[in-house]
């Protein structure tokens, strides 16, 4: 659970119950999520269904705005979701620094 200041938001049923699968560790790619409530979500956070859909594709494409809204939305600590984030483009960020890395040292 998280400690919002001014959270008058207690999830609906629905949604709390992702949140518990974000605090039990159960979700461990943000896709995992995708069939989950999506009308209800996407139309909490304020964005369309298909940029939805690829923001849980390629998560880390998701605005810091849109994480802290999302664990708001299921009333959860926004690192539990960060942390889905960053296991899930670990390697991809670790190829890409090491492109980076090459280009810049010849």
């Amino acid at each position: 659970m998280a400690n919002w200041k001014n959270n008058n938001n207690n999830p609906e049923k629905d949604l709390s119950s992702i949140g518990a699968m974000f605090e039990t560790n159960k979700i461990k790619k943000m896709y995992d999520i995708s069939e989950l409530y999506p009308t209800k979500i996407i139309k909490l956070l304020g964005i369309n269904s298909e940029r939805y859909s690829v923001k849980l594709a390629d998560p880390e494409k998701f605005t810091v705005s849109e994480i802290l809204r999302l664990a708001y939305i299921l009333n959860i600590d926004p690192n539990l979701i960060i942390n889905v984030i960053q296991a899930e483009t670990e390697k991809k960020i670790i190829s890409m620094i090491g492109v980076n890395k090459a280009k810049h040292t010849k």
